[in-house]
């Protein structure tokens, strides 16, 4: 095995145990959430650590319905360019 290919293997390897450990996170923080919901509460303060589980808003722009209503949006349109990184 070459030092690109341990390399390689070693960074999978990371990926993967980040991978697991965010799981992790996600069930524990599920857990939290699910007290929060069954005690009626959005906020809470346990000990040091304060939780709150509220709701929060995002307003986007339909670009659909706007391409419907005035057409061909090409002129608006903000072109980027930049790498991106894969290991397969």
């Amino acid at each position: 095995m070459t030092n690109l290919q341990a390399k390689i293997k070693e960074y999978k390897e990371y990926k993967r145990m980040v991978e697991e450990m965010q799981a992790m996170i996600d069930a524990i923080a599920d857990e939290l959430k699910a007290t929060m919901v069954e005690k009626g509460e959005s906020k809470m303060i346990v000990g040091e650590y304060k939780l709150s589980y509220t709701d929060a808003k995002r307003e986007t722009l339909d670009k659909k319905r706007l391409e419907q209503d005035l057409g061909d949006l090409s002129d608006y349109m903000k072109v980027t360019t930049y790498k991106r990184f894969a290991v397969a």
